[in-house]
């Protein structure tokens, strides 16, 4: 359980104690808002006594270590599985609070030109799945592709598709709205890719049996050290264990722990 140290409650929550408390008064506003714009006179039996900052606490540490339901139920003297729908109703209400600054977002409103121009990165990161038997010899993945502003590193998007899916197919299916003269920077040459993508980026790669030159490796050099900031994204990420380690949830509630996440990691990184 955190305590009052701030570098343990860091490390034990995924969040500051200032950040802690500022998404608290955020959830219990929202919630308010949403008693006056529906008033109803019950709202369902109470099965535990748990306020909203232990609620919200019980959900972070759910997404920073991914326990299991006998360590979840530690929160409250009642059974696990019912404190495992405290955790899904919050997280649900938090995603709706917490909302990622989608490349929608960004051009809605006129901006300079030096910000309409921003350069943007994509990443695939594969995630594990529960197998559904024991004899089955294939590793069941989900696919989760992050699109992020290399300018401020904030995550703009998360989209989630099957791990069979091409990494293209996924963001064509996103239909994510990039303005024309933004620069896009990715690994591999897809056929389709260029005419989607104008202004994108690629490293140039070896034929066989020729040698690059020192331009080309100069290109290619000056692509990865801006493309390594993806992955330090990939890295915060991560600290949260359930986009991690096996996921065991259901698949339709992927793309909202991601997009929670993702949202986390620009709270927690004063992002946004």
């Amino acid at each position: 359980m955190p305590t009052h140290n701030p570098e343990e409650f860091l490390r034990t929550v995924g969040l500051s104690q200032e950040d802690f408390r500022h998404l608290n008064e955020k959830l219990a506003d929202y919630l308010d808002e949403q008693k006056v714009l529906n008033p109803l006179t019950r709202r369902g039996r109470k099965n535990s006594k748990l306020i909203l900052e232990d609620r919200l606490l019980l959900t972070l540490y759910y997404l920073r270590h991914y326990p299991t339901l006998i360590n979840l139920g530690r929160f409250s003297a009642s059974a696990s599985r019912i404190v495992i729908r405290f955790y899904a109703r919050t997280a649900r209400v938090l995603a709706k609070v917490e909302k990622l600054l989608t490349a929608r977002c960004c051009y809605k409103k006129p901006q300079p030109p030096w910000r309409l121009m921003f350069r943007s990165s994509l990443s695939n990161v594969l995630s594990k799945t529960r197998k559904p038997t024991t004899q089955e010899k294939k590793r069941h993945t989900i696919k989760a592709q992050i699109v992020i502003c290399l300018l401020t590193l904030t995550i703009l998007s998360v989209v989630a598709g099957k791990g069979r899916q091409h990494d293209f197919a996924v963001f064509k299916g996103s239909c994510l709205l990039l303005h024309p003269n933004a620069l896009c920077w990715r690994i591999r040459d897809t056929k389709g890719c260029t005419n989607t993508i104008k202004n994108s980026t690629l490293p140039i790669k070896k034929k066989k049996g020729q040698i690059l030159s020192a331009e080309d490796k100069a290109h290619n050099k000056a692509l990865s050290k801006q493309r390594i900031f993806i992955e330090h994204i990939n890295r915060r990420c991560k600290i949260f264990r359930i986009v991690k380690d096996v996921y065991r949830g259901k698949h339709k509630n992927y793309s909202l722990t991601w997009n929670l996440v993702a949202a986390l990691v620009n709270l927690r990184y004063s992002c946004i």
